[in-house]
């Protein structure tokens, strides 16, 4: 199978202090930009507005980008912020942002991941406060992709039942929040599929395959820094029917 089309030349910084309070040592991210793709420290696909927020790699004075991307579509819109040291309390810690004047202008709040029983290995963020709106990330405890295309998201969780769980959430379908029981937040999703396997994990790669009423779903993603890139291809019998390429993704490295 070929993925070249979800691979572009990498663009990758490395972590300062700021966002190296939110890395997590068992996952690792990428925004695709112009073509490039950058490591950053945290993706939050949004679970109650049409938009995903990215806030990318630190700059010069430790200033990092923003991102919002508008779904459909992910268009872009992105402000400079600077990210401050975690304010932890009862289980919840609250990294504070602040403009260019050096004003607080919102707050990316975590879990503890300890409290996660199940365990987390994605970034806990469960949501992002800008300008007084508060946007919900989806999270789940054993994510091994949370992934984003031009037209829907797409997380692959390992549950202890049913091995691999793929769901996807169309960006043209209204689907109602649903609250996890240790503070995170998902919707209903367009589709899920349980029974999934990892069938590659060779040279950074992760291929993970779900079958569904005749079709094939494949998800791949690279770990690989020097290489990312990654997407969703589905075939029925030798025909393939979808395939789109992810803007933004996060993937374990279990």
């Amino acid at each position: 199978m070929r993925w070249a089309w979800a691979l572009a030349l990498p663009l990758v910084v490395a972590p300062v202090a700021g966002d190296a309070q939110l890395d997590s040592a068992k996952s690792i991210s990428f925004l695709k930009r112009d073509g490039h793709w950058a490591n950053v420290p945290l993706i939050c696909d949004a679970t109650n507005r049409d938009r995903v927020l990215v806030l990318g790699a630190p700059g010069r004075e430790h200033l990092m980008d923003l991102f919002s991307f508008a779904k459909p579509g992910l268009s872009a819109h992105r402000v400079a912020v600077r990210l401050g040291a975690g304010d932890p309390g009862a289980g919840q810690i609250h990294y504070p942002l602040f403009n260019l004047a050096g004003r607080e202008v919102g707050n990316v709040h975590a879990i503890n991941p300890g409290m996660v029983e199940a365990g987390a290995t994605t970034p806990a963020v469960v949501s992002i406060t800008y300008g007084g709106e508060i946007t919900n990330c989806r999270f789940a405890a054993q994510t091994r992709v949370l992934g984003v295309t031009g037209r829907r998201s797409i997380q692959i969780v390992r549950t202890d039942r049913n091995g691999y769980r793929y769901t996807s959430y169309n960006f043209d379908s209204e689907l109602p929040e649903v609250a996890q029981p240790w503070g995170g937040q998902d919707n209903r999703p367009s589709l899920a599929i349980d029974g999934g396997r990892l069938v590659d994990q060779s040279n950074g790669r992760r291929v993970y395959e779900f079958a569904n009423r005749g079709f094939v779903y494949r998800v791949m993603v690279s770990v690989e820094p020097g290489h990312p890139g990654g997407g969703i291809e589905v075939t029925q019998g030798t025909r393939t029917v979808l395939r789109e390429a992810f803007g933004a993704y996060t993937a374990a490295l279990l």
